[in-house]
C-alpha cells in the first residue's frame, strides 16, 4: 500500500524554526485475517484492532539513545494484493540508502549538524494508522516528550538540542539557551568562564559595569562585574545575586572585592568555576542596569533575604559563618536551582548610559557539561523496498 490509497503514512521531521522540514512517506504492507491487521510500517511490525487500538510487535528502524536521533526509513514501492488460503510469500527487497540529513555535499560539519541556537528543539510527526502503537514505542526511548492526535491519525516527539561547541571559546553570547544540564548533581557545569575584552583594548583606563544573567521560570541569576579607572594589573570586583519571586522579594546576594586581575592587553580572565576565590552573603543592588534596560528579563536584585531560602543543606545569614562560601559552590548551586531540568536563556546587560563599559566584540566564553537528554547529533536516511507477493 503505497501513500496512494487515502490512507497515507509518513514521518515529517522539521526544527522548530523550519531550518530543515523533510517529510517522508512510508506506505505500508498489510496483512489482514477477519477484524485483525498485521502491518509492517517503517521498518516495524504493527498489529491492530478495530475496536482496540493497535501495538507494536517489532520495533520501526527509529533509534533515540538521548543524544543521537538515527532515522533510516524504509519507504514500500509496488502496489499488489492477494488473497485465498494457504501460504503468502512475501518477498523484500530493499536499494541503497539516500542520506537526506546531514547532506554532506552540503554541510561537511559531520560533529552536530543541528545548529541549537536557531533550531532549539526538533519535531517528529509520525501519521499512520497505527500511531497509538508509534507513541508506545516513542515513550519508551530516553527524554522524549510524547503526544498524539487521534483525530489526525498523529504521533508527535519534541527533542531537545543543545550545543556542540561545549569546552570550546565560543563570542560573548546574546542570548543564549542552556539545555540539558544535568540535575542529579550538586557539580552539573564542567566549565564556565569568560575573557572579557575592555573596550579601546590599548587605552587604559578602562571602565566595566556588565552582567551576565540567567532566566528560568520564576528564578533570576545575575553575575555582575564591576571596575572603573582600571589598569593592568588592578582587580575587578564581582557580585552574585539570585531570587525565586514565588518565594521571596528579596534576592540572594553576595560580594567578592578585588577578584580578577586585569591583563596587559587589556582583558580580564573570569573563571567562576574557581574554588579559591571567597564571596561574602550580604545586602547588595546587583546587576548592571533595571528593566528598562536589560531585556528580555531585565532587573537587579538586591536583598538581603536573611537567613536563605535556597540552600537546603546550609543556614546562611548575614552574619553566622556560612556568610563565606567559595564562588564555585555558588555557581553550581545557583546555577542547578536555576534549571530544575528546565532551559536557562542567559542575556548579558550594560546599562544605557555606560559608555565603553561592556565587553568588545572578541570577548569570549567557554561553557561545558555533560548534556542529558539531549539531541546531538541527528541522521535521516531514506531507502525503498519493493514488496512482491505470491
Amino acid at each position: 500500500m503505497p501513500n496512494s490509497t487515502g490512507r497515507e503514512s509518513y514521518i515529517i521531521i522539521k526544527s522548530a524554526n523550519n531550518t530543515f522540514n523533510i517529510t517522508i512517506p512510508m506506505g505500508k504492507l498489510e496483512y489482514t485475517l477477519g477484524d485483525r491487521i498485521v502491518g509492517y510500517e517503517g521498518g516495524g511490525i504493527w498489529s491492530k484492532y478495530p475496536s482496540g487500538g493497535s501495538v507494536m510487535l517489532s520495533p520501526p528502524e527509529f533509534h533515540y539513545d538521548g543524544r543521537t536521533l538515527t532515522l533510516p526509513v524504509p519507504t514500500i514501492t509496488g502496489n499488489a494484493s492477494i488473497s485465498g488460503k494457504g501460504a503468502a510469500a512475501v518477498t523484500f527487497t530493499k536499494n541503497s540508502a539516500l542520506v537526506l540529513f546531514p547532506n554532506t555535499t552540503i554541510d561537511t560539519n559531520r560533529t552536530n549538524p543541528l545548529n541549537y541556537s536557531i533550531s532549539g528543539k526538533v519535531y517528529v510527526n509520525i501519521t499512520s494508522d497505527f500511531y497509538d502503537a508509534w507513541a508506545e514505542y516513542a515513550r519508551t526511548l530516553l527524554y522524549t516528550n510524547v503526544t498524539i492526535d487521534p483525530t489526525n491519525r498523529t504521533t508527535s516527539l519534541e527533542l531537545m538540542v543543545v550545543p556542540s561547541n561545549f569546552g570550546g571559546s565560543n563570542p560573548v553570547p546574546n542570548p543564549i539557551n542552556i539545555r540539558g544540564l544535568p540535575t542529579d548533581s550538586d557539580t552539573p557545569l564542567d566549565k564556565w568562564s569568560f575573557r572579557i575584552a575592555f573596550q579601546d583594548q590599548d587605552k587604559p583606563p578602562w571602565n566595566i559595569n556588565w552582567d551576565i544573567r540567567g532566566e528560568s521560570g520564576s528564578k533570576t541569576m545575575i553575575f555582575y562585574l564591576k571596575g572603573t579607572g582600571l589598569k593592568v594589573g588592578d582587580k575587578v570586583d564581582l557580585e552574585v545575586g539570585y531570587k525565586d519571586s514565588s518565594i521571596s522579594a528579596d534576592g540572594e546576594t553576595w560580594e567578592g572585592d578585588d577578584l580578577f586581575t586585569v591583563q596587559d592587553g587589556g582583558y580580564v580572565d573570569v573563571d567562576l568555576l574557581n574554588k579559591s576565590v571567597n564571596l561574602t552573603y550580604e545586602s547588595e543592588n546587583v546587576g548592571a542596569d533595571n528593566a528598562n534596560r536589560c531585556q528580555p528579563f531585565g532587573m537587579k536584585i538586591n536583598g538581603i533575604a536573611n537567613p536563605d531560602y535556597s540552600w537546603d543543606n546550609l543556614n546562611i545569614t548575614d552574619s553566622n559563618a556560612n556568610k563565606t562560601q567559595p564562588l564555585y559552590n555558588i555557581t553550581q548551586h545557583y546555577i542547578l536551582g536555576l534549571t530544575n531540568g528546565d532551559t536557562i536563556s542567559l542575556s548579558q546587560c550594560t546599562p544605557s548610559n555606560a559608555g565603553n563599559q561592556g565587553p568588545s566584540a572578541n570577548s569570549t566564553m567557554i561553557l561545558g557539561y555533560n548534556a542529558t537528554g539531549a539531541l546531538t547529533f541527528l541522521q535521516i536516511s531514506e531507502y525503498n523496498v519493493r514488496v512482491d507477493l505470491r
